[in-house]
Parts: C-alpha cells; structure tokens; sequence
C-alpha cells in the first residue's frame, strides 16, 4: 500500500493516492486516510508513505518500516516507530 503525507503551510494530512480510468484532467486523486490506519499498516511493514512538500521546491520523501528511525520520527511523528 502507498500513502502520502502532504504537507502545507496551514498543516498535514494523510491521503491515499489512486488513479482514475476515465479520461479526465487530473487522472491522480487524493482521498484522505486517518492517521491511524496509516499508523498500524506501517509499523505492519506493509506500506510506504511519501512526504511530499506542497508549498516548497523540496523533494519529496518516501520513508517504509525500515528507513532511518530519525526520519521515521521527524516526518511522521512517535506514532511510527
């Protein structure tokens, strides 16, 4: 599975990123993910999750179960580890 935590000037949120089949201007969509979900499925090992930067020119990140604990808890919080 592949989240991504989108982070903004007013704040952050979870979303769970998918493609749509019709033909449409924006083929990705977001639909957001509670913490919690995202929470339990990475510390399962399941599941990566990117951090990407909305209102900057910074690269995005993607951290999963085995990445640098320091990161792991910089970008998404205690809740991870």
């Amino acid at each position: 599975m592949h989240y991504v935590k989108i982070i903004r000037i007013s704040g952050s949120f979870f979303a769970r990123e998918f493609e749509k089949k019709e033909k449409v201007r924006k083929n990705t969509k977001y639909r957001e993910v509670d913490e919690k979900t995202v929470a339990k499925q990475f510390k399962d090992g399941d599941t990566t999750v990117e951090i990407y930067f909305e209102d900057s020119d910074r690269e995005a990140i993607i951290l999963d179960a085995f990445s640098d604990r320091e990161l792991i808890k910089k970008y998404l919080g205690d809740k991870f580890l």
